[in-house]
């Protein structure tokens, strides 16, 4: 029995930087894309640009573009950042350290989170085991890994603990809890939408189904979650855009159906009428709905559209196809055996735990509660793999649950059967058993895929063009604007002082059409190209995965020129390198 879970999560989640600090690891950064990006818009805000300013004047074309991130995740760490500034007089070591403590704080709090759900659904027998699938669990999906300091592992501990405090309800106090956490996820990033849905129509229903005593917790739910969308809204969108409707970030659009959603469910509870028989509460939860479903379709229809669906066709090809995270089920199941493995047993397993025990008797709310969390994540996986990251987490508390129930009775009855059902339940539970399993069969039966998928920066990640030695002659160079395959875009911005055309955010449409237009033309219409936008260098890594896929794609083109090692002559190279690290021309356009 673990007696203080907050500090058992805290230990186990600074073992699990034992490996970096091993391997040497720890002070450099992983090379992902949205971590560098936020970074920069952190050192962005530290220098002074405004508060509800979100350009990345450095990327795109001239100008910039307006990013869709929230600062919500800004002011944490640039705290961080600013209180190690002035305590050592080092920006460098405020990042770093920020980049350490940050993830680490976030990998225990959702650590901590998953074994208060998982004692609430098990009892105090199932934190042990929720503190091990868990922790296991969640350093394995990689997203609270050092330097991650993009929006994903946020999202996830709040949604942990909006989780946490629906099966602790069902108290106003807990409601209030959730509605605030659920929101907060929401004003982030619309990512977690789904997750925001299921928890509303989850407390929706738990109450319509329950009744009265279940009225706290609604009534708390929908002023929190009413309430702190209105304080983030105003705390992170400027005055001069509150009209605004975007349907990719938080907005008026949002806004309105949270405040009109989180009010009106707190007032079913609050009307003795409509609270009286569950004939009244399906009537009044019915009228809400329907007014939201009206202001929906009337108001903001195009929020109902595939949100990729007005993207340039080239950029769905030759970008977003090639995006690992936002690969569907059936493409990972047959390009990536291995991540279907890390990503989509366990869920599938704790699935059918969940489903077989609320078969088996009368269903607890809680068993409810997290099956239908758990269900939303996993068809968000089957759409993109990246809900896979949700999935996992939240499959770790039934399983947990499942495993105590297994230790008790292989306890109670020492005999064989019951001793290997117990194993067999650890086996299951834990993702690592199934990737290495996946990765032992695959190894097998031919030549091994990547188990990190098909991600379109890897090879440039292997080749090393990601990191700030490749990167340090072109930060020696006069300050201009570089032209680079898009997966290089974050790492420009920041290791270098230049700005750059073209990164891999669905916003910068413009930039990233202009490159394409450039690496796939011939090469005098890409000079062209290259004149209008003002590009002065050319940044290519020739193990780059995306460069390979543009090359193939326009044999003829720039890019493939160079892939070729033959640059027309309005290139000269400056600091050429090796195959394996980053070649930089210098563009002569007179």
């Amino acid at each position: 029995m673990l007696r203080s879970p907050g500090l058992v999560a805290l230990l186990l989640a600074a073992l699990t930087l034992l490996p970096a600090a091993a391997n040497g690891s720890l002070a450099v950064w992983p090379a992902n894309n949205d971590s560098m990006m936020r970074l920069v818009q952190i050192r962005d805000l530290i220098a002074g640009q405004g508060w509800y300013d979100y350009t990345q004047y450095r990327m795109g074309l001239d100008g910039g573009f307006v990013m869709h991130w929230s600062r919500i995740v800004d002011l944490p760490v640039a705290a961080m950042i600013m209180v190690v500034k002035f305590a050592t007089g080092s920006a460098a070591t405020g990042e770093l350290i920020a980049g350490i403590v940050w993830p680490t704080l976030l990998l225990a709090s959702s650590l901590w989170a998953l074994m208060g759900s998982a004692r609430v659904l098990g009892g105090e027998q199932a934190l042990f085991p929720s503190a091990l699938i868990g922790a296991i669990s969640l350093y394995s999906i990689g997203i609270f890994a050092p330097g991650a300091l993009d929006h994903h592992n946020l999202q996830l501990t709040l949604c942990l603990l909006g989780l946490l405090a629906i099966l602790r309800g069902p108290s106003s106090g807990h409601g209030l809890a959730a509605g605030a956490a659920m929101a907060l996820t929401m004003a982030i990033g619309m990512e977690t939408l789904p997750m925001v849905v299921a928890a509303c129509g989850g407390i929706a229903a738990t109450y319509l189904l329950v009744g009265r005593c279940q009225a706290p917790m609604t009534a708390g739910f929908g002023l929190g979650f009413a309430s702190v969308s209105l304080a983030a809204y105003v705390a992170t969108v400027g005055p001069t855009h509150w009209l605004e409707v975007h349907c990719d970030a938080f907005s008026v659009a949002q806004l309105s159906i949270a405040a009109i959603g989180g009010l009106g469910l707190a007032a079913t509870t609050a009307l003795p009428l409509a609270g009286r028989t569950r004939i009244t509460r399906l009537v009044a939860l019915g009228a809400l709905g329907a007014v939201l479903a009206v202001l929906v379709a009337g108001a903001y229809p195009q929020c109902l559209a595939d949100p990729y669906a007005g993207l340039d066709a080239r950029l769905q090809t030759l970008w977003l196809s090639a995006i690992g995270e936002a690969q569907p089920v059936a493409s990972v199941w047959l390009n990536d055996p291995v991540m279907f493995a890390k990503y989509y047993a366990t869920p599938l397993a704790a699935l059918a735990v969940l489903g077989a025990a609320m078969l088996s008797a009368p269903p607890r709310r809680a068993q409810a509660m997290t099956a239908v969390f758990l269900a939303v994540a996993v068809l968000v996986s089957f759409w993109q793999v990246r809900g896979g990251n949700f999935a996992v987490a939240f499959a770790a508390v039934p399983l947990a649950a499942w495993v105590a129930e297994k230790r008790v009775t292989a306890s109670a009855d020492r005999g064989l059967v019951p001793t290997l059902a117990m194993v067999l339940a650890w086996v299951v539970s834990l993702n690592a058993c199934w990737t290495m399993a996946a990765k032992a069969l695959n190894e097998a039966a031919g030549p091994a895929v990547a188990a990190e998928g098909r991600d379109a920066s890897s090879g440039a990640r292997a080749s090393g063009c990601y990191g700030a030695r490749a990167q340090a002659a072109l930060a020696t160079l006069e300050t201009g604007t570089v032209l680079a395959v898009s997966n290089l875009g974050p790492a420009v911005l920041k290791y270098t002082p230049h700005r750059v055309l073209a990164g891999p955010y669905h916003r910068n449409i413009a930039g990233n059409i202009a490159t394409l237009d450039a690496l796939l033309g011939a090469p005098e219409a890409a000079r062209q190209v290259l004149r209008k936008a003002g590009v002065d260098l050319i940044a290519h890594c020739p193990g780059d995965d995306e460069s390979g896929v543009l090359a193939r794609a326009a044999p003829d083109g720039l890019l493939a020129a160079l892939m070729r090692n033959d640059p027309p002559s309005w290139l000269t190279p400056v600091h050429p390198g090796a195959e394996t690290t980053l070649t930089v021309y210098r563009v002569t356009l007179k």
